[in-house]
């Protein structure tokens, strides 16, 4: 075996770790925590054998857990759609991570200092898990134990086992934001795209390396830039930044599905054998071309968006059936456009009791074409009748003459909503309310009624898609007086 110096190459990683979780807890999230979990991981494989390895290895799971407990506090944060998702998965790494029997003192430290997630952890107490994981003290390693074994080698004279694998990371800025998830893109321009990219490795016969787009699109309707990378100098990891430009020549149809583009690695010119290059974090670009200025929804562009957000984050759960969202999004588009119509021409400007909002609101479906005869009137579902149901989504109506609504005021009425649902084999609610009482306060904007609310029933969520109409407004003079 032989013995390499491997602390200067490998320390800059735990520094710029604790750096993400104990200086910057407030900008560094999930993203950021992976990729830092990937870096040190990298130097894992600088220390070889020596008993080092293991105390990086469980660093790079801890921050691997922290990753995910800053995605829940994002989550919880922006009213996300089911955000214990994060802290579920979390439990479960930490579950893994807690069970291996090989832990050195520091990696049980580890444990000890995440033991939290166990229990029951408010999202308050994420920065102070983050501030115990930066606090235990990991022993300094200053040399990594490589053992020399002798392979059989090829004709060529070369080793006919693989290399080390060279991991890049990838982050990707569009327009001088980070890429969301599913990230909304105007056609018909151009576009920045700005590329990070964090090399492990550099293999010595690799001239560049080149990063080349990859979708199953039709070409027609996507350009989007390839990124090259000479050979570099100095020690590993290294890190490069490009920028290119994008664009999207074609919008798509309201139901259809996020275009979705890759990108792969490649080093060149080609090895005389297998070198494997795992690319980590943000490889993949989703996204959604919907042009609501060319072919507008509901008339109203903020409504607008607001349906196309809820469509992401309804399709980003499992649970629920595409044809299932679907077919709420058909009821969605007339329903919010109703939401206009109720503040821009009062269309309720008296208190009405629940039959009537559910005589207008009917009459109103009724004469949508896409809607029509589909629309059907109280059906005996989980032992209530359901105001209304189309194609299966059931539709609970309330009218509140008293007193002024706000959107959280909504979730009382979402319970009802929810066993409607689960009762005809359905996870999603359509939940309209009228807050028609008399108004001494202009109205709040229109699409911050358009809401998602998620009811846990023990086993799985169920989502309600709370629509709170405006009625009863004063005068806009009479506001000034």
């Amino acid at each position: 075996m032989s013995v390499n110096v491997v602390l200067a190459q490998a320390y800059p990683s735990r520094i710029a770790a604790i750096e993400a979780i104990a200086v910057y807890p407030d900008t560094a999230g999930g993203d950021e925590l992976r990729a830092r979990a990937e870096d040190v991981l990298s130097a894992v494989q600088l220390f070889g054998s020596a008993t080092a390895a293991q105390d990086w290895r469980a660093f790079a799971f801890s921050l691997k857990i922290l990753g995910l407990l800053a995605d829940w506090s994002e989550a919880v944060h922006n009213a996300a759609v089911d955000a214990d998702r994060f802290l579920r998965a979390g439990r479960l790494q930490y579950r893994t991570f807690a069970a291996d029997a090989n832990h050195s003192a520091y990696g049980l430290a580890l444990v000890a200092a995440l033991a939290p997630i166990n229990d029951d952890l408010d999202v308050s107490s994420v920065p102070a898990l983050r501030g115990a994981v930066a606090q235990r003290e990991m022993p300094v390693a200053i040399f990594g134990i490589k053992k020399r074994n002798f392979e059989p080698l090829t004709a060529d004279g070369v080793s006919a086992k693989s290399e080390e694998i060279a991991v890049a990371f990838l982050e990707f800025m569009i327009d001088g934001k980070p890429a969301d998830t599913v990230h909304n893109l105007s056609t018909g321009q151009v576009h920045d795209l700005d590329l990070t990219i964090r090399v492990s490795r550099w293999p010595e016969y690799a001239e560049r390396l080149v990063i080349e787009p990859m979708s199953i699109e039709p070409p027609s309707t996507w350009d989007f830039p390839p990124f090259e990378f000479l050979k570099p100098h100095g020690p590993p990891p290294y890190v490069f930044q490009r920028q290119g430009r994008m664009a999207l020549h074609a919008s798509q149809g309201f139901n259809a599905r996020p275009l979705e583009f890759r990108y792969s690695a490649e080093f060149q010119p080609q090895p005389k054998y297998d070198e494997a290059i795992v690319l980590a974090g943000q490889r993949t670009l989703r996204l959604d071309g919907t042009d609501t200025s060319r072919h507008p929804l509901t008339g109203y562009s903020e409504l607008d968006m607001k349906i196309i957000q809820l469509r992401e984050k309804l399709r980003l759960e499992p649970l629920i059936s595409e044809a299932h969202v679907r077919d709420l999004l058909t009821l969605l588009t007339p329903v919010a456009n109703l939401m206009g119509q109720s503040v821009q021409d009062k269309r309720y400007p008296k208190p009405i009791d629940e039959a009537m909002f559910q005589a207008d609101f009917q009459s109103f479906l009724r004469s949508n074409t896409v809607i029509g005869s589909e629309l059907e009137v109280q059906g005996e579902i989980a032992g209530g009748k359901v105001d209304l149901s189309f194609r299966g989504i059931k539709i609970e109506l309330k009218s509140e003459r008293s007193k002024r609504l706000l959107p959280d005021d909504c979730k009382k009425f979402a319970e009802q909503a929810a066993s409607y649902a689960v009762g005809a084999g359905h996870r999603i609610a359509l939940l309209c309310v009228l807050d028609c009482s008399p108004k001494t306060t202009p109205p709040f904007p229109v699409a911050d009624g358009l809401t998602i609310i998620t009811i846990e029933s023990g086993t799985s969520p169920v989502y309600v898609v709370s629509c709170l109409f405006q009625g009863g407004l004063a005068r806009p003079s009479d506001l000034s007086r």
